[in-house]
């Protein structure tokens, strides 16, 4: 078939954009079955007079998102999961295309000035890296302490040095010393504390203050398509202590249900507040949906633009599924949108509060952006939960300082951290392009191969040849290599992805890739 679309109404989109837009509006609408096989990539650069990478990216962002699946040596068509997704009522098929398209839409229309500055982020001169990982519940970076219990009392007793120092540790997400913008930030201080002398003298708004909610709510529509209001908004010292306001809002007679593998912190969080976890299985599209059926769940705990540790992507398909049962349960769906913001190929994926604002609570924290101890997440209600929060928890102090939140307050809301992540997207886009150059030309390439997804801060390393996992992970912690099993992230099922290993590169010296690659191909 041929698809033509009259690239002079795209506005200020790119044609990519503008191609995947008109692409996925069709695809919902039903107007391209399911199964339905597109243009090759060539005919579509033709018809519309473009190049050919131009319909690659958008192609690409079909694909990552379930639109479409690729066939090797077949073409490219329409995802036939979207079969269900098509046959709802009109009413709801309509509802959910104004809901999310013209959200996304109005992100595309708002990302020219975000996509510039991802472009220039170069020039930005401070730089940054990612925090040791979550200590608010964030994903990234469980870092030593999960390595030694996860790779059992020999790797715990073992000095982990190579003639005395360390030599790579791939379970490290810690910031650089010069990552931390820090000149712009204690400008920025220092003019709070010129202009804003009653923050030191009165208590924070227990939601977070308004000038800091202004600046979230205008950043999600910005770089997310969202369309909150500020109100919504609740900042809190770290998602944990987000976790603890929601669980007294939800109750905690409930059965919630996290991804397995996953990250084991957030079940920790639940079942140290009385909650019952269920943990459900992960495949290659993210938590498997059908097994919460019957299951009793009344919340999920999900990553589903970035899953974690494996880093695939919810697609379309099972995200409405999901969504259709949270609806007909009544149960919540808590977004942790917890990287979002290092994709390196492509659009941002659409967030899964975008399709349905009163079954999904999201959640995102500054922690993994900016720095560990800025402890600012912040968490977006429904419009039911936020009018029970008011009636129930008001009596809250805030739990932020006021001063930080409004630093923080400006350093979004002119400009200086969309510029920040920008620089940083770029540095970790370099980063890793190195470490994957450095694999592919050592000797251990012969036995490796790499999963990823373009996103995040870690990729999958899968070695083949090993006898056993736990003293190849020894030997290896002996001569100053650290290196995390994705087994460390399961409950159940931890055969299915033995010989895998999560690698953190936003802080690995590429100098001694080399010498660490070399041990790690000997080792069997």
């Amino acid at each position: 078939m041929e698809l033509i679309y009259d690239l002079e109404k795209r506005g200020k989109h790119p044609i990519y954009e503008y191609l995947y837009l008109c692409i996925r509006e069709d695809v919902l609408s039903g107007t391209l079955k399911p199964g339905e096989k597109l243009p090759s990539k060539r005919e579509m650069a033709r018809s519309h007079d473009v190049a050919l990478i131009t319909v690659e990216n958008a192609y690409a962002q079909l694909i990552i998102e379930g639109y479409v699946t690729a066939r090797e040596k077949s073409g490219y068509y329409v995802n036939p999961g979207m079969a269900e997704v098509q046959t709802r009522p009109a009413g709801a098929q309509q509802e959910g295309i104004m809901r999310d398209g013209a959200r996304y839409e109005g992100a595309m229309r708002d990302g020219a000035r975000y996509g510039e500055m991802m472009r220039d982020g170069a020039r930005y001169g401070e730089t940054t890296h990612d925090g040791t990982g979550r200590g608010d519940a964030t994903q990234e970076g469980m870092g030593r302490e999960a390595a030694t219990a996860s790779l059992g009392a020999g790797a715990a007793k073992s000095s982990g040095t190579h003639a005395g120092r360390q030599l790579v540790d791939f379970t490290s997400g810690e910031l650089k010393r010069d990552a931390f913008p820090f000149s712009v930030w204690a400008k920025l201080m220092r003019r709070v504390m010129n202009d804003r002398e009653e923050a030191f003298l009165t208590k924070p708004e227990n939601r977070g203050v308004p000038e800091l909610r202004e600046a979230i709510r205008e950043y999600l529509k910005k770089a997310k398509g969202l369309s909150v209001l500020s109100e919504q908004i609740i900042v809190g010292p770290g998602t944990e202590y987000l976790h603890h306001i929601l669980l007294q809002l939800l109750g905690r007679s409930r059965i919630v249900a996290v991804e397995d593998p996953g990250y084991k912190k957030v079940g920790q969080i639940y079942e140290g507040n009385g909650l019952k976890c269920l943990h459900v299985p992960v495949d290659q599209n993210g938590m498997m949906v059908e097994r919460l059926k019957g299951s009793n769940a009344t919340l999920v705990h999900i990553s589903p633009s970035h899953h974690f540790p494996t880093g695939c992507v919810m697609p379309i398909a099972r995200r409405r599924e999901l969504l259709s049962w949270a609806r007909e349960s009544g149960a919540y769906v808590i977004e942790d949108d917890y990287d979002s913001e290092f994709r390196f190929d492509g659009r941002p994926i659409p967030t899964l509060v975008s399709l349905d604002g009163d079954r999904v609570i999201y959640m995102n924290t500054f922690t993994k952006t900016l720095a560990p101890s800025i402890r600012i997440a912040y968490a977006v209600l429904p419009v039911e939960l936020m009018e029970r929060y008011e009636k129930k928890l008001s009596y809250y102090s805030g739990a932020v300082s006021s001063f930080e939140q409004y630093t923080l307050a400006a350093f979004i809301g002119e400009g200086y951290y969309e510029r920040h992540v920008a620089r940083m997207r770029n540095y970790y886009r370099q980063q890793r392009s190195k470490i994957l150059t450095a694999l592919a030309q050592s000797p251990l390439a012969k036995r490796a191969s790499v999963e990823e997804h373009a996103a995040g801060l870690h990729f999958i390393l899968r070695i083949h040849g090993i006898k056993d996992e736990e003293k190849w992970l020894t030997k290896l912690e002996e001569k100053g290599i650290r290196l995390l099993p994705v087994s460390a992230f399961c409950y159940e099922r931890k055969e299915n992805y033995r010989h895998r290993f999560v690698v953190y590169y936003s802080d690995i010296d590429p100098e001694n890739l080399k010498e660490a690659f070399e041990i790690m191909a000997k080792e069997k």
